[in-house]
């Protein structure tokens, strides 16, 4: 029996690209989609979305900031809830943002993920281990630390108060907005629970989508924790299924993002030069793409690397 493939879109902008990311994705697959936009950001018309089968629109639990747990772990958990809730039947359920598209066709995904053997496709390392894309410094930095959010527009007043990180437990970390962080005396860290970093797009089966969502009712310290942290998305996820060594899970995420020159954690925006490698088969998915910049990309991925119907 066919697999269904859950497909969790998060959005804040652009209104046409989030349309044609769920058109494509119907086009192709049965299973259902759902959709998550940040209303705050930007007012979003659902008419055209309304009339596509199997969409459903989950509504915002609070106010998303980048950086911070609200922006993309809550919706992830709130999604796992929602569908939990709902009976809503899956087997795989993949995360994407409204900028993400699909460079391999999307009945070749599904059929992959039928075939495979592993329980998640999740890219991880040691955050502490000497080859680390991160360096131990911005590690401990993000998650050492409890941090609080300081009004907008304090950034200012914080870099010409740097200096006093150099003598006291504070961190600043003005990446994702006015964030002041002190050092924590103890972290969940301990008892085999180690500290892993990974990118924020997962390829995951149900079974392991749950068990994310048991292990943090059952260790609310974990959950406390990583409410504080910057950038949770980057390790609570692969800290938790990894370190569960419950699941077969290959160090992969499918993705195709170039982080070369990326400002402040933010990836280079794709165009007609990758389209080589984005028709490498090596990757289901790629990002960031836009639209109202970069139209031709997504026509001829359309075109060329998907199996789609005319219009």
């Amino acid at each position: 029996m066919p697999v269904t493939v859950c497909w969790f879109i998060q959005s804040h902008r652009d209104p046409e690209q989030i349309l044609r990311l769920v058109r494509t994705l119907r086009q192709a697959s049965s299973g259902p989609i759902v959709l998550r936009h940040d209303q705050d950001a930007l007012e979003l018309e659902t008419t055209a979305f309304e009339v596509i089968p199997d969409l459903h629109l989950l509504p915002a639990s609070g106010r998303q900031l980048r950086g911070t747990f609200s922006c993309q772990v809550q919706p992830y958990l709130d999604v796992i809830a929602w569908l939990e809730e709902r009976h809503v039947a899956y087997d795989w359920l993949i995360n994407l943002t409204a900028q993400d598209y699909p460079v391999t066709p999307v009945r070749r995904i599904e059929a992959i993920l039928e075939e495979s053997k592993v329980d998640g496709f999740v890219r991880w390392w040691d955050v502490l281990r000497t080859d680390s894309p991160w360096s131990r410094r911005k590690a401990r930095a993000r998650y050492w630390h409890r941090f609080r959010r300081w009004p907008d527009g304090s950034e200012r007043l914080l870099q010409a108060l740097r200096w006093i990180t150099r003598i006291t437990p504070l961190h600043f970390y003005l990446d994702y907005g006015p964030l002041v962080g002190v050092r924590l005396l103890r972290t969940p860290f301990t008892g085999g629970l180690r500290c892993l970093g990974g990118r924020s797009w997962w390829t995951l089966r149900r079974k392991a989508v749950l068990y994310l969502k048991q292990f943090l009712a059952a260790r609310p310290d974990v959950l406390r924790h990583y409410r504080g942290t910057v950038a949770p998305e980057e390790s609570l996820l692969p800290t938790i299924l990894v370190g569960s060594r419950r699941f077969a899970l290959a160090n992969d995420d499918l993705r195709y993002i170039d982080y070369s020159g990326a400002v402040r954690g933010s990836p280079r925006t794709l165009t007609m030069a990758d389209l080589p490698l984005l028709a490498s088969g090596n990757h289901h998915c790629a990002r960031k793409f836009d639209l109202a910049s970069e139209p031709a990309v997504l026509d001829r991925i359309d075109r060329e690397l998907l199996e789609l119907d005319a219009d």
